[in-house]
């Protein structure tokens, strides 16, 4: 009976601790010492707080797979369920109608909205939301992300029921995030979506608003003609300008990349037939100071209206520094308003 009794619990008897057991009990056997992250004993002690993507703690005999925050399961093994970021979900949707930097983190975020325009590309995505009152233009980018990105936005529509084809951009200035410009109004949804296959989750958005409805500048040279008593009395000249208040006014906008400058030329005068009043032309970045402006050019020749003087107005190489939105503004003198022709060049 007593040899019997040895030999079983001699069976029984491992000489050393394996990787994973607690040590919060006692000493780790030799070889293994005490995690502070996990309260076990592992081969090296991680600090959890100082782990990277390449050094992480994993639970012994656990096989790490993606990790999908939020269901209660440990994929990555690293002893917790990551917790969701608070817009994962279109009801944690950010209000971003103040515009400005945000920031998120999706590397623990779910594959929520549906993955169209930009090549039906995406994966991990994360929630914003914007509100206006008017019709304004709106600039985006993601500029500073960690991961490649596709910036979607379903305009006119809440992020709790998107439904359709977005407003998609993505791969801009030569690299792999994304910037544009549009013109919104009511409540829309931005979705950032990271391409399928990233593992980077640090997210940068910048949202500047334009401040006003505008028309976009496409192509190096274009002709736009438009009336400017069908808009409002958005803004006024400076009186550097010999700007008066009051006058009814239309604008265009275009987008810089970084450490981009292009160099806008504008011109009322191509064909002085084509514009019936006194024309004051200004350019600014999107809540910036007023980067250059011009009244009555004496190169224009005189207008039918007014034989006697030239009214119209020239902007040479006003230089446009991205990133960022920029608005040029067709406005009049003295309350004028009036059809135009505006000849723009971006160069």
């Amino acid at each position: 009976m007593r040899l019997g009794l040895f030999v079983l619990v001699a069976a029984c008897y491992a000489p050393r601790l394996q990787p994973g057991s607690p040590c919060d009990v006692g000493p780790c056997p030799e070889g293994l010492v005490c995690s502070p992250a996990s309260l076990t004993c592992e081969t090296v002690a991680v600090d959890a707080s100082v782990a990277t993507d390449t050094q992480q703690i994993l639970i012994d005999g656990c096989v790490p797979a993606p990790e999908i925050c939020g269901n209660g399961i440990d994929e990555d093994c690293d002893g917790s369920d990551a917790e969701c970021p608070a817009n994962d979900g279109p009801g944690g949707a950010i209000d971003v109608s103040a515009g400005g930097t945000f920031t998120a983190n999706v590397a623990n975020a779910t594959d929520d909205a549906p993955n169209l325009g930009c090549n039906g590309d995406g994966g991990r995505d994360v929630f914003f939301q914007i509100t206006l009152t008017a019709a304004e233009v709106v600039y985006l980018d993601t500029f500073g992300s960690e991961f490649e990105t596709d910036l979607r936005v379903y305009a006119g529509k809440t992020c709790d029921a998107i439904a359709g084809m977005p407003i998609c951009n993505h791969d801009q200035c030569g690299g792999q995030q994304s910037q544009f410009a549009t013109q919104l109004g009511g409540t829309s949804c931005i979705v950032v979506d990271q391409k399928a296959g990233e593992t980077h989750g640090a997210l940068t958005l910048h949202v500047i608003r334009g401040g006003r409805a505008a028309m976009r500048l496409q192509g190096a040279t274009q002709t736009n003609t438009g009336d400017t008593c069908t808009g409002t009395n958005v803004t006024n000249a400076p009186n550097a300008c010999d700007g008066t208040t009051g006058a009814k006014d239309l604008a265009y906008y275009f987008t810089s990349c970084p450490g981009e400058i292009q160099k806008l030329d504008a011109s009322t005068c191509a064909d002085p037939t084509q514009t019936h009043f006194d024309t004051v032309l200004y350019m600014r970045a999107a809540g910036g100071p007023i980067l250059d402006c011009q009244d009555d050019d004496n190169t224009c020749a005189p207008r039918v209206e007014r034989p006697d003087k030239g009214d119209g107005s020239i902007l040479s190489d006003v230089p446009a520094m991205g990133p960022n939105l920029f608005l040029l503004t067709v406005d009049g003198y003295a309350g004028a308003c009036g059809g135009y022709q505006l000849v723009t060049t971006l160069h």
